[in-house]
């Protein structure tokens, strides 16, 4: 069947490659289209830019992956569905026409991030130990740059914190989120510091108490409802 292009890419660093639906795998370059149900995988020092057909934005840190699984627009207004399930990725949310707010959702193995126009990084990874945080290996990261996000466990979305623009906070396991910090104050994991290396998204194995703590640590439990302004 003939899949559905959803954008391209507009700039590529190191190694990403794209999973397509089917089987084949193909190294990611500038102008190459990025198809609804493609994954896009980067490397350690991989980079990406993804602009969608919506002029919204995707960037991609490194050791990270995604995959587009939804992207229509009807009337002039875009639903759009990207699972996250390692790494971190930069969302800049374009209205629809008319000034109406897109329909777009970031999914992770335990979230959901449901966005309305705004402007954010959503880290997810697993296996990763954290000091104070007492037999949880999995977290979420969300760093707010405009709009507001509701950040809430998977299994309660209605008992959300609201983090604003400015703020960041983390989700650990199924636990409610941290009481929201000023950005790059709390050790959060944002699209910035992963690029900078300060960002470990592979833990070593679950329970090792020697295990290194990483400096800025990234993982997923939450639902995230996004509202902008």
């Amino acid at each position: 069947m003939a899949q559905t292009v959803a954008g391209s890419f507009q700039s590529v660093n190191g190694q990403v490659q794209i999973q397509r639906t089917g089987g084949a795998t193909i190294g990611a370059a500038s102008g190459v289209g990025v198809n609804v149900g493609d994954r896009v995988i980067t490397g350690p020092n991989g980079h990406a830019v993804i602009i969608l057909n919506d002029q919204s934005r995707l960037e991609l840190g490194p050791a990270s992956s995604i995959t587009l699984d939804q992207f229509t627009i009807t009337g002039g207004a875009t639903a759009t569905r990207v699972s996250l399930f390692s790494g971190v990725m930069r969302s800049l949310v374009n209205a629809a026409s008319g000034g109406a707010p897109a329909d777009y959702q970031v999914h992770t193995p335990n979230a959901v991030a449901a966005v309305r126009g705004t402007k954010f990084d959503t880290a997810y990874s697993e296996n990763v130990i954290r000091p104070g945080y007492q037999g949880c290996e999995k977290y979420t990261d969300v760093s707010v740059y405009q709009g507001t996000v509701n950040l809430a466990p998977l299994g309660a979305p209605n008992s959300g914190e609201d983090v604003h623009a400015g703020y960041e906070a983390t989700l650990p396991c199924d636990k409610p989120p941290t009481d929201a910090g000023p950005l790059s104050m709390t050790g959060a994991v944002s699209l910035e510091s992963a690029n900078a290396g300060g960002a470990s998204f592979a833990g070593a194995a679950p329970g090792s108490s020697a295990a290194p703590v990483p400096a800025c640590p990234v993982c997923v439990n939450m639902t995230t409802v996004v509202t902008g302004h």
